[in-house]
């Protein structure tokens, strides 16, 4: 956290020399402190005040902090608690942490330093926790709006000015303003979902104004194609969000059970489209943007030219949009695929179109082991303990990633890490 950012952090304390010591060792750290020397005042104040940390001694309430910690927790939890201890019982301490109890603990006696790293740890978790709670219940709000915005929409009118070929899609994608926002939205809560949903949703629609654009298609035709690139993968949103995450990074690790969910993405996101009139045009494109051009993909196993012109090019664009890779590695990847799962000329479209096409920058969840030099951290790096490692906004050198895996062989590490792409 920053040295000028101030808190309000709750601190729980019988003893009057320790509450008044890390009082003052706060209050020197920028932070505002609400001293409490009993379990019940601390207790009633956070029940009536929002705090991001409370600090505990453990030498409260007749030495059971273990049930002032569990109805804090109760009251505010999302509150972060660290507790001081004198160390005579760390099996329960250490149990406590396990469960979730306490963020951390600092033993007596405590360096000025241990204090201010933990806390400054306390508050950026407790801050990246209040973000995420924020997305998802902005998400149960964009899902409202999304339903009024399309609902109002009409039918798509092709309005709106063209752009040039390689223009970034930062504008709207045409089909009224209310279908611009509901796409906007969409794509919103596909990174809420999953940030490679949300993604490859930004990037695909990016690629296919460019397509559209080699293609000369009718005004009528290229909004069918944005709104499929944008909403392909909507349907997703009703499968497990573990199995979404498993098929990402290797459907070889989903069971048979787990890849008939996720196969019937296509016909889930058909049916959404087909309820809204102004996007019902791109749903055909969407039930079938997995079928293969040897006919062995999904759901109707069509073949050929028989499967949607527009799905067809859309396909290899999504396959794009999902890898993580060097865009030549990728396209040589898709020219092995051409003729067995992706129309050739598609494949061609989508090579010719990617140095036109700006692609706008996004959010993508790595494993650690993917990390590469001058990537950009998109969320705070935390060991085990709750020690931030590395800052949200890192650009990431080879150094970082060598202390990275390192730390992470001893004490291991979330093995998901959010970056800038």
């Amino acid at each position: 956290m920053s040295e000028t950012s101030t808190f309000r952090i709750l601190l729980i304390a019988e003893d009057p020399l320790i509450g008044s010591i890390l009082r003052d060792q706060l209050q020197s750290l920028s932070h505002s402190v609400s001293l409490h020397a009993s379990a019940g005042e601390g207790l009633a104040d956070a029940q009536q005040q929002s705090f991001p940390l409370v600090i505990v001694d453990d030498q409260i309430a007749g030495n059971d902090s273990t049930k002032l910690l569990q109805e804090l927790a109760k009251a505010r939890p999302g509150m972060n608690r660290i507790l001081l201890t004198s160390g005579r019982d760390m099996n329960g301490v250490m149990e406590a942490r396990r469960s979730g109890l306490i963020f951390r603990y600092l033993t007596k006696p405590w360096m000025r330093d241990e204090v201010a790293m933990a806390v400054d740890n306390a508050l950026a978790s407790s801050a990246q926790r209040s973000e995420i709670d924020a997305l998802r219940a902005r998400n149960l709000v964009l899902n409202q709006q999304l339903s009024d915005a399309v609902r109002g929409g009409g039918t798509p009118d092709g309005g709106g000015a063209a752009s040039q070929p390689g223009e970034p899609a930062s504008g709207p994608v045409t089909g009224g303003a209310s279908v611009d926002m509901a796409i906007e939205m969409s794509i919103q809560m596909l990174s809420v979902f999953h940030p490679n949903l949300g993604n490859a949703s930004l990037r695909a629609v990016a690629i296919c104004r460019t397509i559209g654009e080699l293609m000369e298609l009718p005004p009528t035709e290229l909004p069918r194609l944005l709104w499929a690139a944008a909403l392909f993968d909507i349907g997703m949103l009703s499968v497990d969000r573990s199995i979404v995450r498993r098929w990402l990074r290797d459907t070889a690790k989903c069971t048979d059970e787990e890849l008939a969910m996720i196969r019937h993405h296509p016909e889930i996101a058909e049916g959404v489209l087909k309820s809204f009139p102004a996007l019902a045009s791109a749903a055909e494109i969407v039930r079938h943007h997995h079928e293969a051009f040897d006919g062995t993909g999904y759901p109707d196993g069509l073949k050929g030219e028989t499967i949607p012109q527009l799905a067809r090019v859309l396909a290899p664009v999504i396959h794009f949009c999902h890898r993580n890779g060097s865009t030549t590695q990728i396209l040589n990847e898709l020219e092995g695929l051409s003729d067995k799962q992706f129309d050739p000329m598609a494949v061609r479209l989508l090579a010719k179109a990617l140095p036109m096409t700006q692609i706008p920058r996004g959010e993508r969840e790595l494993l650690l082991i993917e990390l590469k030099a001058g990537m950009v951290l998109g969320r705070d790096l935390f060991n085990a303990g709750g020690h931030l490692l590395l800052p949200k906004g890192r650009e990431l050198k080879d150094s970082d990633i060598n202390r990275i895996i390192s730390i992470n062989r001893v004490t291991p590490l979330t093995p998901f890490v959010l970056v800038y792409c």
